[in-house]
């Protein structure tokens, strides 16, 4: 049998106060979750693992010793999904180039291109005219149309990562997620490939990519079985690196480096390639299961305790893979071992509170936010309460603490009202607000808040913010370390010099936030005019109040 480290036992054993205020929240109590999710025991909790199911069933255990309720499926701790599998045969893949005269250029896979993944079939193969179509984006509002003048009915798209840099942050996140696809889709594309920029590529190197490209990705399944979000009208795609793009673009109107040159001055002009592609692909399919787990602090008042607050972490990280130094598990410390550990110990002080929130808070932990926010995704469509009744998300994603933090980043603050409320609790902990140190990650759209902001419900998170406390530690640097070694690696464990008590802040921040949104007489409200409000926002239920 294998026993339960020390520490383990400890966090096991961290009891709540009876009565009385709120306890201080403990730098212990965080460390206890931190190290036993991302104990080698666990595998790197990948979901759909063994490892993954030991982390549910040890937050099922916090949860209901915090003195929770269970808000699963059927009265239990678990909502369930259903999902599928892809795994990439990155050897078998072909991206081949057919130009006028019988000549061909065959691209090298891993070198030179990574295949998407395909959720209806192990192999998929779509030769087509090629269509040049610069960043693949329809943004009226802002005056860009990369559709114009020409057609992809039954063609295979070309465009580039990302969106322009001259459009604000909350759009170019919107345009660079899966907007881009569907938008695509709509206007008759058959396939896709995506060149990285030189821009992207100083962003995420693409030997950082290769390195990742033997990470699984998942879909749901509906209740016939079939994916959802697969978009199986795209019969192939591909992601190009800057060095190989030159290969598709050679012979035709534009390089592609003049390609690069005019899509970043805004000039970017779309046409009809002279070549054919042929994109080509296998991966191997199978069904998993793995558990959003549920729990429920019921509010005082009798009639705000039918709203709720939803607090979020995603529990899974990547499990086993490539070795790196010889470790092949990624245990996820920070990545999001430290956001669960931040999550039920703001449940535990809410819980311990000598007075009750007036809204129900619902703490969710949830899964396979590795492969494509799907737990939360899921939630956020079909909760276990009524879904107009969820007011707000408050998510904790991959806080990292390498240094005294002396302020926090906001994403979402400028959509909603919610800002106003964070920015009063930051202002309660001495902590300054700090600008997002890289808008062009786009974070706001690849972590869970964005699943229920997809749903129309105003959503923010805080993160530790790029400042020290701390005189001589460039904390941009600290951060960039982390990102280029330990992201994503075997690294990102409790051996790196994790600063406990500036979690215990962050914990303190998402506690008054909490209770500040629970307690208001009013639900958050979009801001007026804002981008994600007009495109996602719906209207309060008859009779609920809003800002």
């Amino acid at each position: 049998m294998h026993r339960l480290p020390a520490f383990a036992l400890s966090a096991l054993a961290v009891s709540p106060a009876q009565g009385g205020e709120p306890p201080a929240i403990s730098a212990d109590a965080i460390r206890a979750h931190v190290e036993f999710l991302s104990d080698d025991l666990l595998e790197g909790r990948a979901a759909g693992s063994r490892g993954h199911e030991l982390a549910t069933r040890y937050v099922a255990s916090q949860l209901r010793q915090i003195g929770l309720l269970p808000a699963g499926d059927d009265g239990d701790w678990l909502q369930w999904l259903d999902l599928i599998e892809a795994t990439r045969v990155l050897p078998a893949a072909e991206l081949v180039v057919h130009r006028r005269g019988g000549h061909d250029d065959k691209l090298t896979p891993i070198e030179h291109f990574i295949p998407g993944f395909y959720f209806g079939a192990t192999s998929t193969e779509v030769t087509a005219p090629a269509v040049y179509a610069g960043y693949g984006i329809h943004a009226p509002e802002l005056g860009h149309d990369d559709f114009a003048g020409v057609d992809l009915t039954g063609k295979i798209a070309v465009v580039l990562a990302g969106a322009p840099a001259r459009f604000p942050n909350s759009q170019r996140a919107h345009y660079s997620s899966r907007a881009k696809t569907e938008g695509l889709i709509a206007r008759g594309a058959i396939g896709i490939v995506t060149i990285d920029t030189p821009e992207e590529e100083a962003r995420v190197p693409w030997e950082r990519k290769i390195r990742l490209s033997w990470t699984p990705r998942m879909r749901l399944l509906d209740s016939a079985g079939q994916p959802i979000d697969a978009y199986p009208e795209i019969r192939g795609s591909v992601s190009v690196s800057t060095a190989a793009a030159e290969r598709l673009f050679a012979g035709g109107p534009s390089s592609a480096t003049a390609a690069f040159t005019a899509a970043r001055e805004g000039r970017s002009a779309s046409f009809a390639m002279p070549i054919e592609l042929t994109l080509s692909a296998k991966n191997s399919l199978s069904r998993a299961k793995s558990a959003n787990v549920v729990g429920l602090l019921r509010g005082s008042d009798p009639l705000l305790a039918n709203e709720y607050v939803v607090l979020t972490a995603h529990l899974d990280h990547i499990g086993r893979g490539a070795a790196v130094n010889g470790d092949v598990i990624y245990n996820g410390a920070f990545d999001n071992a430290s956001g669960v550990a931040i999550m039920l110990e703001t449940a535990r002080a809410l819980a311990d509170s000598s007075v009750r929130p007036r809204r129900s808070i619902l703490v969710v932990a949830v899964t396979a936010e590795e492969r494509g926010l799907l737990g939360s995704d899921h939630f956020a469509r079909q909760p276990t309460v009524p879904r107009d009744a969820l007011v707000a998300n408050v998510n904790t994603d991959m806080p990292v603490a390498l240094y005294p933090v002396a302020g926090m980043t906001l994403y979402g603050a400028d959509h909603s009202t919610l800002g106003g409320q964070a920015r009063a609790a930051l202002a309660a902990e001495s902590l300054a607000e700090v600008p997002d140190a890289t808008p062009e990650e786009v974070y706001f759209v690849r972590s869970d808040q964005y699943s229920f902001v997809r749903q129309g419900i105003p959503a923010i998170m805080v993160d530790t913010g790029e400042i020290s406390s701390e005189a001589g530690i460039d904390a941009a640097a600290v951060m960039r370390q982390f990102m280029l070694r330990d992201y994503h690696m075997p690294s990102d464990s409790t051996a790196l010099p994790i600063h406990w008590p500036s979690l215990v802040r962050l914990a303190r921040v998402n506690l008054q936030l909490t209770r500040a949104i629970a307690d208001a007489d009013k639900r958050p409200q979009w801001l007026p005019g804002d981008f994600f409000g007009a495109t996602f926002g719906r209207t309060p239920p008859r009779g609920v109040a809003a800002d």
